[in-house]
C-alpha cells in the first residue's frame, strides 16, 4: 500500500508530526509540504493522510482549497485527517477539526484525529506573540502527542 501525507505548516508543527505519522506508518509513505511543494497525482496513492494546522480557527488555505478542487479523488481513497491544534477547549478542538475539512471528505474519512499542538515562540511574529500572551503562553511549548499519532498510524495501516 501506498500512502501520501500531504500537510501545511506555518512554523513546523504539523511538518514533525507528519514525520511522526510517517515513520510509524506500514509501507512506502510520501510526504509532501503543499506550502513548498506541488502534490503529485494522487493515482498511484491506496491512502491519503491530510494534515494541517489551525489559526483563528480556520486551517491553511492552500490545504483548504486543494480539498475542494480534489474532492472528487480524494473521495475515492482511503482518507486520515487530522489537525494540530492549540486551542483548551476540546469542544472548540473537535469543533476545528470538524470544519478544517470539506464535510463530505470529514464523512468519508476512516481516521481524524487532533495531534496537539506546538509552538516555537521565538518564530512568531510581534501581533503572534501579544495574541499567545493573552492567552498566557511565554515561551515555546510542544505538546505533540505521540500517541494519538501511533493510534491514527495503526488505524490506518489496517484500513
Amino acid at each position: 500500500m501506498k500512502t501520501i501525507i500531504i500537510y501545511a505548516t506555518k512554523y513546523g508543527s504539523v511538518e514533525k508530526a507528519a514525520q511522526i505519522l510517517k515513520s510509524k506508518m506500514g509501507g512506502r509513505v510520501d510526504l509532501f509540504n503543499i506550502m513548498k511543494e506541488s502534490i503529485p497525482s494522487l493515482e498511484k496513492y491506496d491512502r491519503v493522510i491530510l494534515g494541517g494546522s489551525i489559526y483563528v480557527g480556520k486551517i491553511q488555505k492552500k490545504l483548504s482549497n486543494y480539498t475542494v478542487k480534489n474532492l472528487s479523488t480524494l473521495l475515492t481513497k482511503n482518507i486520515g485527517l487530522f489537525i494540530c491544534a492549540g486551542e483548551k477547549d476540546s469542544d472548540v478542538r473537535e469543533k476545528e477539526l470538524i470544519e478544517a475539512y470539506p464535510d463530505e471528505l470529514y464523512q468519508h474519512a476512516t481516521t481524524k484525529e487532533i495531534f496537539g499542538f506546538e509552538i516555537n515562540y521565538e518564530k512568531l511574529n510581534f501581533l503572534e506573540k501579544l495574541v499567545m500572551r493573552s492567552k498566557g503562553v511565554k515561551k515555546s511549548v510542544s505538546k505533540i502527542a505521540e500517541d494519538k499519532i501511533e493510534v491514527f498510524a495503526k488505524k490506518m495501516s489496517v484500513n
